[in-house]
């Protein structure tokens, strides 16, 4: 309990978003896709048509994520829209173009203590078991035998 009071104060919760997306293969697709977004197209049935990415049957629906989720011009782009909003212009990532609509925002929530017991106790149990071993070495003391030979060893030499 009291590792997950420290870890609560010094981690701040990350806001979250809720986004959409239809990735395609070069920027003449996505540039095209925004024409049609500006026409007046519906985002979710260009995604389900368009999107090359596994998320294109689901209407290009990335549920909520985290900054640190996605690739960074994803990301970046993503959070610095309002939501409603779709980008204007292509996001290139190492996966294609995207283009992106913001649905919905939110601020980020602290995971509950049963919600990260499991991976707390592994921090603590991995803590003490190097504290331990730290705390025998420094204790021990290191002989190297394998630099002397043997003293039986050095006398004698092989026998037919």
């Amino acid at each position: 309990k009291a590792h997950y009071d420290e870890f609560i104060k010094t981690n701040e919760p990350e806001p979250q978003i809720h986004a959409r997306h239809i990735l395609l293969e070069n920027e003449d697709d996505a540039k095209a896709v925004i024409a049609e977004l500006d026409g007046g197209a519906d985002f979710v049935e260009l995604a389900k048509e368009k999107s090359t990415g596994p998320s294109g049957p689901n209407g290009g629906d990335l549920g909520f994520f985290n900054r640190g989720d996605m690739v960074a011009p994803f990301a970046d782009a993503a959070f610095a829209m309002d939501v409603g909003s779709y980008s204007k212009e292509p996001v290139q990532t190492q996966f294609g173009w995207h283009v992106i609509m913001v649905e919905e925002k939110k601020d980020g929530v602290q995971p509950s203590l049963e919600e990260v017991h499991q991976q707390m106790a592994s921090e603590l149990s991995q803590k003490a078991v190097e504290e331990l071993i730290e705390e025998l070495r420094s204790g021990a003391e290191v002989v190297n035998n394998a630099e002397a030979p043997a003293a039986d060893d050095a006398a004698e030499t092989p026998k037919e």
